[in-house]
């Protein structure tokens, strides 16, 4: 296997996996998966991963990223720094490949300006009306970009059910 492929399906694997949380963690762990459209309608996986976020207490975001795109690499390449481990804590990352779903965003309200960016989404799997992008930090590195993430996440974290 060359290289490239192997980095490629370690990234895959990777990303495919739970972030780690420390026993003494009282939050959620955080979850990454990556939506495709031969897996159907966008609407329809933005609605189910949303119940699936909650069915495990987490909040759902949509992160649109790209294979040539610096920044999400370094963003990829960083989910294992303890600061992104706590920013993402609670998360429920539901990744696209802009390119691949470009021409599938239907009426979802989702539209990247930017990459990456992450959108909120309510209880339903529908745009939230926010976004974050990579222009909220500077330097791709997790000093930079766990603070405004973190503050993005916090504050657009679903409120339990009373």
């Amino acid at each position: 296997m060359r290289r490239r492929d192997a980095s490629a399906a370690l990234a895959a694997l990777l990303a495919a996996l739970p972030l780690a949380a420390s026993s003494q963690d009282t939050a959620p762990t955080a979850q990454v998966t990556e939506l495709r459209p031969a897996d159907g309608e966008l609407a329809g996986q933005l609605q189910r991963g949303a119940a699936e976020a909650r069915k495990r207490g987490l909040t759902a975001y949509v992160q649109f990223v790209a294979d040539w795109c610096g920044p999400c690499k370094r963003l990829r390449a960083s989910m294992g720094d303890p600061a992104m481990v706590d920013a993402f804590r609670g998360t429920y990352v539901m990744r696209l490949d802009a390119d691949q779903w470009k021409q599938h965003l239907g009426d979802t309200g989702l539209r990247p300006s930017a990459l990456p960016i992450f959108f909120a989404l309510d209880p339903r799997g529908r745009s939230a009306g926010a976004a974050i992008d990579g222009g909220a930090w500077k330097e791709d590195i997790p000093a930079n970009m766990a603070p405004p993430l973190k503050a993005f996440f916090t504050a657009h974290a679903w409120k339990p059910a009373s």
